[in-house]
């Protein structure tokens, strides 16, 4: 008798990022990974052997380490300008988790979901598997909000309207005026939040770090985490701030899908709260931007290729229409010259004329890889 899967599971496949990654050989230039290359703060690491050796491995609470969510809150207003209670805070099992509860308790069948028609690839696939509908948003030339289009396709069953910023693929980072404009849009509906993808706020090649809509509206659940920022996508921290009404029923999914985040990763994520590994975000930052700008210059000198010049995140989205779309192009540039990529088309269908190129790689094999792309390209 073979396995009959769940409807939800109909037209829903691995993900294309994970797909290509999976073709990738021991020599391949891998510019496909969507983690920093560089060792994790030693306050981090340290705290996690500390952990350990005393037997931390317990349980924590559903929501968390209380430390570390009152961490999270006194983090938050110092950013945002709006203050937090630690009951507003969830810890989970990487942004990933905290997107999947927002969606279960969010989400009826029917319901409507409104994501950026350049996304993340989680987004479409969690509200199906919820039962929603994904709409996609247009964004401009510049992968701004369209806001006139999104206003338009909110309706009475638009639960959700998602933004990244910074941006993962396009490195996009959301102005002011944008979120601001958005927050009014959604207090004009009733029930309507924001759900705000914010796990690249700390990669941000500018003075300033980047704002959130939590600023100018109370209606909205921020995920977030430590995945990033702090080069340790394998601990699996993440979290929401939501107001209390909503984080009440988003602990309900999150303690009955994963009980609690590991409470070793939790303890390891303490220091970073604290502020102990400021230092290394800082550098983390300055060679990243370091790798953008030589990525920007390299792919510059490739004809007919544009490039909108990313502000945070760690990724560059070409254009590459005119040496054909981005499954074939990527292929292509695996094949012949040993370097990966991700197809555009892994993040919507408006991502078929691109490619995903991370410079979160050492600048050597950056500059190694895309010089070797200039040369099958050309």
């Amino acid at each position: 008798m073979g396995f009959n899967p769940s409807h939800r599971l109909d037209g829903i496949e691995i993900s294309i990022i994970r797909k290509i990654n999976a073709l990738a050989k021991p020599s391949t230039i891998n510019l496909g990974i969507g983690q920093l290359p560089y060792r994790a703060p030693g306050p981090l690491i340290q705290a996690g052997i500390k952990a350990l050796e005393k037997g931390v491995i317990q349980y924590t609470t559903n929501a968390g380490n209380a430390e570390l969510r009152q961490l999270i809150a006194e983090e938050h207003p110092r950013l945002y300008e709006r203050g937090v209670n630690p009951e507003d805070v969830i810890i989970t099992t990487g942004v990933e988790e905290a997107l999947s509860i927002v969606f279960a308790a969010s989400l009826n069948p029917g319901d409507e979901v409104l994501i950026p028609e350049i996304y993340f690839s989680v987004y479409d696939p969690l509200a199906r598997f919820y039962g929603a509908t994904p709409r996609t948003y247009k964004l401009d030339e510049t992968f701004s909000l369209d806001l006139e289009d999104i206003e338009s396709k909110i309706n009475p069953r638009t639960k959700i309207i998602v933004i990244n910023s910074p941006a993962n693929p396009t490195g996009k980072i959301l102005r002011q005026d944008e979120l601001s404009n958005l927050a009014e849009i959604i207090l004009s509906h009733r029930d309507l939040y924001a759900v705000s993808d914010e796990v690249y706020s700390h990669l941000y090649f500018g003075e300033e770090k980047p704002q959130s809509i939590a600023r100018y509206s109370g209606r909205v659940i921020i995920t977030d985490g430590i995945s990033k920022r702090s080069s340790a996508t394998g601990l699996r921290i993440g979290w929401t701030i939501a107001p209390q009404e909503v984080t009440r029923e988003l602990i309900k999914v999150h303690q009955y899908m994963v009980t609690c985040a590991s409470s070793i990763s939790q303890a390891a994520a303490i220091p970073v709260l604290r502020g102990e590994c400021l230092e290394s975000e800082e550098k983390y930052r300055r060679s990243l931007k370091e790798n953008r700008d030589s990525a920007i210059q390299l792919l510059s000198e490739i004809p007919d290729m544009d490039l909108v010049s990313p502000e945070g995140a760690f990724y560059c989205f070409p254009n590459i229409s005119r040496f054909g779309d981005s499954m074939d192009v990527s292929l292509k540039l695996l094949n012949e010259c040993d370097v990966l990529t991700i197809p555009g088309i892994a993040f919507g269908e408006k991502g078929k004329h691109h490619i995903r190129l991370s410079y979160a790689v050492g600048k050597e094999k950056l500059c190694e890889g895309i010089t070797r792309m200039q040369k099958v390209l050309q």
